[in-house]
Parts: C-alpha cells; structure tokens; sequence
C-alpha cells in the first residue's frame, strides 16, 4: 500500500443501509467494489505496458502499487432512531406517500442538520475520531509508511465533500497562528452566530464580508483535528459551493484578493492540502462550482470546467465534435456583434483613428499596452486552492446519447462506479515510480 485515502459518505445513507432500499450500494459495499475495479483496472493497464515493453525490448515497468480506501461512516450519529429529535420527526411525519417522505427524512434531514452547529460539530468529532483511530492502527500495522513515501488522501461524496472542506478548515486553523475570524467561528450560544448563514442572509448588512464565514460554525472549539495534511482532496457531486455560497465566503475571497495587492482576478485562499479536486456531473442537480467563488463578484465571463480526462488521454471524440459546435456558435454570435458595433461606431473609429496617427508615440505605447493585456488575457488559469493543480472544476464527459433529465435520475449515486473517476484517482495516487512509466503505460492504453 502506498496510499491510504479515506471516503466520506454524503447524504442518505442512513436510507442506504435499510434493507427495503438495496438498489442503491451501502458506503461499505461501495468502497469495496470501487476498490476492486481500481486494482483490476491497474493490473490491466500494467500487463498492457508489460506486452509494450516487451515488444520494445524495454524493461518492464514497476508494478502498480496498491490504494487502500478506506470508508468513514457518520450518518448514525444523528440518525439514531432513539434520540429525541428522532422520534420527534418520526411522530410529526405524514402516513401518506411513505416512500417519498421516508426520503425527505433521510435525505434532506442530513443537510438542514448539518448546517445547524450543534450537529455539525457531532458530524466532524464522529469523522475525526474515525480517521484518527484508522490513522493509528494504520502506522502501527506499517511503521514505515510513512517513510517510504506512503500518502494519505480524503475523498467526499455529496455532503461529505462539505465536511472534507471543514476538517481541511479546522486544519487551517490549528496551523494559522493567527485565528481568522472568518475561518472557524464559535457561535455564542451554541445556535445563533455573528457570521455566517444568519447574518451574511440579512439583508441590510453593507460590508457582507464583514458577516461571511468560509469555515463551519461551531458550538465549541473541536479539540482534534486531522493528524495529516492530504496528498489531495477529491470532491463527487458537491454542494459545497452553495454551502460557501451561504455562508458568505465569496466576499471573504474578494477582500483576501484585494488585502493580497497582487494584480490578479483570482484570490489566493488555500487549504492544507497538496491538491484540490471539484469533479461533478453536468445532470446531477446536486453538485455546484467552486471555481466562480474564488473569482470577483459580478464576473460575466466564467471560464467553464474542465473535463475529466486520465493521464495520457484526451477527450473523447464525440465530446470535442460537441464542444467545436458549440465553440462555433459562440465564434459567429460574437462576430455578428462585432461587426454591429463596428458599423454603429465607425465614424468615431475613423476620428479616433486620425487623432492616433498625429501622435506616433501615443500609439506606440498604447499598441504596447494592447498586446501586454492580451497575452495576460490569454495566460491559463492558476487557481491557488488548486494546489499543484491549475484548475479546480472538473466535469464528467457526458455518453454519446446522454439525456440530462433522464441522467439526472441516478447521476449523483453514479460516481464510484465511473471510470473516468476510478481512472482519475489511480493517477491522483500514483508513487514517484510509476509516474515514470506514465508514457509507456498511456501507450499501452490507446
């Protein structure tokens, strides 16, 4: 084993692990059959570089070195049918239509109780403890790990990815000599807040920063934290962008850019983590962006995400025949506005045009300007959150004949069954050798 990534499980799996409701994996089953096809899909990219290499004459690559996941299960702590909340929503909820508000119950109650204090510091203590009694037993069963250059990971699925961000903001913290008040914030009396939901939703409020949070709100200081900083954090199907959303993170990112005083449109926020990773489908209704956040409100020209693509490999061929039509598109609406404004100005053109000409050097150094901008404009992305990686977003491909309205149905329970995912975290795992033998194996792989 040369990485141990923990998966935290999302919303309804209190609903998944009923007996009545087998359609859907529990986290468990899941885990084990995402790591089984993770192996197989390794042993077959190996043995296909092996017929490569041997063809060649080269030596045979290394062979790929195990990924243990390991899931971390949370839902009991606040579905535990004898506690009184429990009861009190069982007695309070209608006999009609049972299957949907069964589903209401498990399902929704998970992210209303998240967002109140008391719960959410249940949640990360119960996550916390987990991790760090893996964490344990892990390094005692394997002294050198560490040492030999074995990572750990963290891996979210849906409101997981939410509590992955806290406990990566709770390690922010504890590292950070100086508290930011718009981190992890204490609420006075274990409910209200001065920051946050509450108060960044009043409306009246001028300088919202001021009242934005990009940190959980808790009741008390959580005196544990993550015994490790993550090689990467990867996020499936996440709401954490309406939750940062909510809270008022995205002033706070603004006035980290602009205290920052570099000449950049992307704020320089980061976590302790090496790398970043939003990955979502474009059907599932649950997921959100990250990357909008961390640019200046108001911004209209949104770069869109990135598709998942696996080392070596591109974008499939009906994907890029989508994205050249829509690219088309957009070239010929934007030529046909051009061309109106064009024709509606060319008077003043042709005036600022004469004015240019008197004065050489106004022109040179504009001309200078003009091309100084444009390669700037031009410049890829670098999102500082992102860590080692440029871009955040990242978007599943969609089939060749996808609906998004019938993919929508199962599109947030599909993640740990896609390939592009399974194929995309081999790559995120990979040890300093088998990078090595990326090229051959991308070889193989064609």
């Amino acid at each position: 084993v040369n990485h141990l990534v923990f998966a935290i499980h999302g919303i309804g799996e209190a609903m998944f692990h009923k007996d009545d409701f087998r359609f859907v994996l529990s986290m468990k089953d899941e885990m084990t059959r995402f790591r089984i096809q993770i192996q197989k899909r390794q042993i077959e990219s190996w043995k296909k570089a092996c017929e490569t290499a041997k063809k060649k004459g080269t030596p045979k690559p290394l062979p790929p070195n195990r990924v243990e996941v390991v899931p971390i299960i949370w839902y009991d702590r606040i579905h535990s049918s004898s506690s009184e909340l429990m009861q009190s929503l069982q007695a309070t909820t209608l006999n009609t239509i049972p299957a949907l508000r069964e589903i209401a119950n498990d399902v929704v109650f998970d992210i209303l109780m998240y967002m109140t204090p008391n719960f959410c510091y249940d949640v990360l203590e119960c996550v916390t403890d987990q991790i760090i009694a893996t964490y344990d037993m892990f390094k005692k069963h394997h002294p050198d790990f560490v040492s030999n250059g074995g990572k750990f990971s963290l891996i979210g699925h849906s409101l997981g990815s939410v509590i992955c961000w806290d406990l990566l903001s709770i390690l922010k913290e504890e590292q950070t000599p100086k508290k930011d008040e718009h981190g992890v914030h204490i609420t006075k009396d274990g409910f209200s807040s001065d920051v946050g939901y509450q108060q960044y939703a009043r409306t009246e409020v001028k300088n919202r920063a001021s009242y934005g949070s990009w940190g959980p709100s808790l009741p008390k200081a959580l005196n544990r934290h993550l015994p490790f900083k993550p090689d990467f954090a990867l996020f499936l199907g996440s709401p954490l962008g309406q939750f940062l959303t909510l809270r008022g993170a995205h002033p706070v990112f603004d006035e980290l850019r602009e205290a920052s005083g570099e000449n950049t449109e992307i704020s320089p926020f980061t976590l302790p983590c090496n790398s970043v990773h939003n990955v979502f489908s474009p059907s599932d209704v649950v997921a959100y962006r990250i990357e909008p956040l961390l640019l200046p409100r108001g911004t209209s020209d949104i770069p869109p995400p990135v598709y998942l693509t696996a080392q070596g490999q591109g974008v499939r061929l009906h994907v890029k025949a989508k994205q050249l039509s829509v690219d088309f598109q957009k070239s010929m609406d934007d030529t046909k506005k051009s061309m109106n404004i064009f024709m509606a100005g060319l008077r003043d053109q042709a005036t600022s045009l004469l004015q240019q000409l008197d004065d050489r050097n106004a022109g040179e150094a504009k001309r200078a300007e003009t091309e100084e901008e444009a390669e700037e404009s031009d410049a890829p992305l670098t999102f500082p959150l992102a860590g080692k990686q440029r871009r955040l977003d990242f978007q599943l491909q969609p089939n060749l004949i996808d609906s998004e309205y019938l993919s929508a149905v199962l599109a947030h329970s599909s993640y740990w069954g896609n390939t592009d995912v399974m194929d995309y975290v081999i790559d995120l795992t990979k040890s300093k050798e088998e990078s090595g033998d990326d090229a051959e194996m991308a070889e193989a792989t064609k």
